[in-house]
């Protein structure tokens, strides 16, 4: 293997990079577009859990048909109530005989059900691994006692995470005029389906991932048996092919999670998420280009675009060494300013190589007032945003600032003496 050359513009590269990551963004480097990124799909979004940086985007806000992915929201609310004691696993559910017949229907993802009991986590494994839109809408009724009630609980968990402009008709994604007019919640249209934008599913995620990290287990089972009767089992294959050991999994992507929709109006759906960086990237993408034709697409879509952000971004850890500290006056001191630095290191963002999340400096306004305490945090900032920002839950990140050296007030007479000096 030959040594890799060393050019004067590579050499130039890293300079700048080094330069922006110390004195922050320079007016050339506000002006990079981070939103180059093609999502193949009507919209989309890609994002780091932890922090919520967002890494690609399209259409992110503008709500959409989610179909399946309804179910995210409602199986997260089946896992909040067990660990809120309202559930446990072991408790039953069963189906009366419209349901039971609805779960036969070959034409929508279900697991044949029986008039039979069915515990609460073998309807929720059905719901993750196979999609069983009437496993989910037993837990529904049994949580809630209806499907009206359990909708009203989905809309009030989104309206805490910030999300107002959903719009959810069924607990499983199913098109209305997928279901017999009986199960249909009263006053809703015929052919009402759910709608979500992909931010804001991506903001339930992140919410559900970072409260209950256990949900990977669940999401990331590739095959699992569906005990239908004590004689009768259903296999079920998880339907997120892109799944370490499923059929079209790849090696470089260790997708773990986490869900797939599909109908008409939504096209192909998935939303998949895998460790990175030692950290978490979440991808979400809705109408799958090209689906009409391939029903592997939105596979293909996603593997081509977490690829394309693991290729341009990576996180870098912003600490005193390599952040300028910051110069502030200081009214009333023995000295006239001092510096300030971050109390701990926190985490920016470079894209292409180019840090474009640098802390943000503070006004040529700002001052304290003396004395100042060296260490003790006086002062706060925040990571600079390029193009895309962050999910709208953590939008901002604020960083501690500290002064490097203590400042001791002036005494009376020194004031008045200072005051002195100004004066003429």
């Amino acid at each position: 293997m030959q040594p890799r050359k060393t050019t004067w513009a590579g050499l130039v590269l890293v300079w700048l990079s080094l330069l922006a990551l110390i004195f922050g963004a320079p007016t050339a480097q506000a002006a990079v577009n981070t939103n180059t990124i093609p999502v193949g799909g009507t919209a989309g979004v890609v994002f780091d859990l932890t922090s919520g940086k967002v890494l690609a985007a399209k259409d992110a806000a503008t709500p959409h048909p989610l179909a399946s992915l309804t179910k995210i929201v409602s199986l997260y609310l089946i896992r909040d109530a067990v660990a809120h004691g309202r559930l446990s696993w072991t408790d039953t559910a069963t189906p009366t005989a419209a349901e039971v017949k609805l779960s036969k229907d070959t034409n929508l993802s279900n697991v044949p059900l029986a008039e039979k009991s069915y515990t609460v986590k073998e309807l929720y494994d059905a719901g993750w691994i196979y999609s069983a839109n009437v496993a989910v809408m037993l837990l529904a009724n049994r949580l809630a006692g209806s499907q009206q009630a359990f909708i009203k609980e989905m809309q009030e968990h989104l309206t805490t995470l910030g999300i107002r402009d959903a719009t959810l008709y069924t607990t499983s994604g199913l098109n209305n005029s997928l279901l017999p007019e009986s199960m249909r919640v009263h006053g809703t249209p015929a052919d009402g389906e759910n709608k979500m934008s992909a931010a804001d599913i991506g903001v339930v995620v992140r919410h559900l991932l970072q409260t209950y990290p256990d949900v990977l287990q669940d999401t990331q089972v590739v095959h699992k048996n569906f005990a239908v009767t004590a004689s009768q089992t259903y296999a079920m294959t998880n339907w997120n092919a892109l799944l370490t050991g499923n059929s079209l999994a790849q090696s470089d992507l260790p997708v773990d999670g986490l869900k797939t929709g599909t109908s008409d109006l939504a096209g192909q759906c998935l939303v998949a998420t895998m460790p990175w960086q030692n950290r978490r990237l979440v991808s979400v993408l809705l109408h799958a280009n090209g689906a009409e034709t391939d029903d592997t697409k939105r596979f293909v879509q996603t593997a081509a675009l977490l690829r394309a952000v693991n290729q341009a971004w990576r996180p870098v850890t912003l600490n005193r060494e390599n952040t300028a500290k910051q110069k502030v006056k200081v009214t009333d001191g023995k000295q006239a300013s001092t510096t300030l630095q971050l109390t701990k290191s926190v985490v920016g963002w470079a894209y292409q190589g180019q840090v474009v999340t640098p802390v943000r400096a503070l006004p040529k306004t700002a001052a304290l007032s003396a004395p100042v305490v060296k260490g003790r945090p006086t002062a706060s900032t925040t990571l600079t945003k390029d193009t895309l920002g962050y999910l709208p839950q953590n939008d901002s990140q604020e960083i501690s600032l500290a002064p490097t050296k203590s400042v001791a007030k002036l005494n009376f007479f020194e004031r008045f003496l200072r005051w002195l000096g100004q004066l003429f």
